[in-house]
């Protein structure tokens, strides 16, 4: 019920602010989509741009305005660690909770990094728990770059640290 009143009223022209990545059947559409409108609106090629991560202090759009450029994307859950909004950074898991809700994240456009910052994580995210997917549908969707904190970006591809939009 929730993912047809999002989409009905985004049809209706009513944008939202903050986009349900984990209501889309196909997000790595909607991702394409941010990036080409990206690349008209600067008069550049699609193929020179990638994506830029911050991570908001809140988990809900509540006063969160439309950003300039890119979405705020919400609706994605750590596995195998949890975020630490007081420092900004991943954070090992607390006692007896497997997954943990991520806060709202600002996917931007920018023009290609040449490499991820030191202290940084690249983190898969992934439709389904199950992370192989099917040949048909693959899981795979995106990889987000996150500060790692105390801990080096080893640790967490050993925990298996990844984002999922469905438990």
């Amino acid at each position: 019920a929730a993912r047809i009143s999002a989409l009905e009223g985004w049809g209706a022209g009513d944008y939202p602010h903050v986009y349900w990545m984990s209501g889309f059947s196909y997000p790595t559409g909607f991702l394409t989509a941010l990036l080409q409108t990206c690349a008209r609106a600067n008069s550049v090629s699609v193929d020179v741009l990638s994506w830029e991560f911050t991570v908001l202090e809140q988990e809900d759009e509540q006063g969160l305005q439309a950003p300039k450029d890119g979405a705020f994307i919400r609706g994605m859950f750590l596995e195998g660690a949890r975020w630490d909004i007081d420092n900004g950074c991943l954070a090992d898991q607390k006692p007896m909770e497997l997954v943990a809700s991520m806060p709202v994240v600002h996917f931007k456009p920018v023009e290609a990094k040449k490499k991820a910052a030191k202290g940084t994580y690249s983190c898969p995210c992934y439709m389904y728990p199950i992370r192989t997917g099917s040949r048909e549908r693959p899981s795979y969707t995106i990889s987000v770059d996150l500060k790692s904190g105390q801990f080096d970006p080893d640790y967490w591809i050993k925990q298996g640290t990844a984002l999922l939009l469905s438990l």
